[in-house]
């Protein structure tokens, strides 16, 4: 797993940090649609195509191959190519029947850039478990037991261990070689309602909390950083999620909001923070024509936090 350790590092490396400049623009984005089970793709601020499942939509990570790794439907968990106006499922996990998965991420890649390992998170049986890509047969590797059923999981490119956000607002660090938990966060700690939580390179964790409407940046030790709250609030802050990325040399997060109770005029907002100051460097709550459909995630259409730099 050392080469994931370096995969997820890599990109943010060398990026130095420096004053404020012009505005940076909301990159192409991948929605995960609340009223219908598909993915939308928004490239220069219009949707070009969609994806549409045969069940609930849970989750999607791009991978530095192309591909997307989607979380939901009957297949629980499949592997997707686009192909000019189609789309090929190069695998799937319909045969696993012993859990109902929430949120999958590649663990480890192949020299191609092609998963070969998945981490996912089992709410039905609440736990964590590796297996491997590229197979129909679900080839359990390791598995760990949670104290609550698992919301999403993510990967802590600093310590190679993995990081779960559960449904009871709790997050968990786990040393997967150790079989343990080696951090936490929670109500404990001064927050209400974590809805999403990311790790960057220099242990510095992110945290989106939809009751304070916030996004916290928390260093090693667990103290505050920076704390921003979201602007352009048009409602209840409910579906939360982040992604880290980085462009024009500055190191960025990703941020987008489903609002509930919103007025008709919007409900969805993505925003675009300075990961070294908090800084909102841009926000959106539409396309070129009309309003965001309204989604509970969108993430970058690319894995720019995965690629060798």
């Amino acid at each position: 797993m050392r080469y994931l350790a370096l995969t997820l590092c890599c990109l943010f490396l060398a990026a130095p940090s420096g004053a404020e400049t012009s505005k940076i623009p909301i990159p192409s984005l991948l929605l995960c649609e609340k009223n219908k089970n598909a993915v939308a793709h928004v490239v220069h601020n219009k949707v070009d195509w969609s994806y549409e499942l045969d069940g609930p939509l849970k989750d999607v990570q791009p991978q530095p191959d192309g591909t997307m790794l989607i979380t939901g439907g009957t297949k629980q968990v499949s592997l997707v190519r686009r192909y000019w106006k189609s789309f090929l499922v190069i695998w799937d996990w319909d045969k696993l029947d012993t859990g109902v998965v929430e949120s999958a991420v590649a663990a480890d890649w192949d020299t191609n850039g092609h998963p070969a390992l998945i981490l996912a998170a089992d709410s039905k049986n609440p736990r964590l478990f590796l297996a491997e890509a590229r197979t129909h047969e679900v080839k359990i590797r390791w598995e760990y037991k949670l104290s609550s059923a698992p919301r999403t999981v993510h990967l802590c490119p600093d310590s190679g261990n993995f990081l779960v956000i559960l449904k009871n607002s709790e997050v968990e660090e786990i040393d997967y070689q150790n079989d343990k938990e080696v951090w936490s966060l929670g109500k404990n700690d001064g927050f209400k309602d974590i809805r999403d939580t990311v790790r960057d390179p220099w242990a510095r964790t992110y945290v989106a909390d939809a009751v304070k409407g916030s996004i916290t940046c928390l260093d090693p030790h667990k103290k505050s950083v920076w704390e921003t709250h979201l602007p352009f609030a048009p409602g209840a802050f409910q579906d939360m999620a982040l992604s880290l990325f980085r462009k024009n040399n500055k190191r960025l997060l990703l941020a987008s909001v489903h609002f509930a109770g919103g007025s008709r005029k919007t409900g969805n907002v993505v925003y675009l923070l300075n990961t070294e100051t908090g800084k909102v460097l841009d926000w959106s709550d539409r396309l070129e024509k009309g309003l965001y459909p309204d989604f509970f995630k969108a993430t970058l259409n690319e894995a720019f936090y995965y690629q060798k730099q």
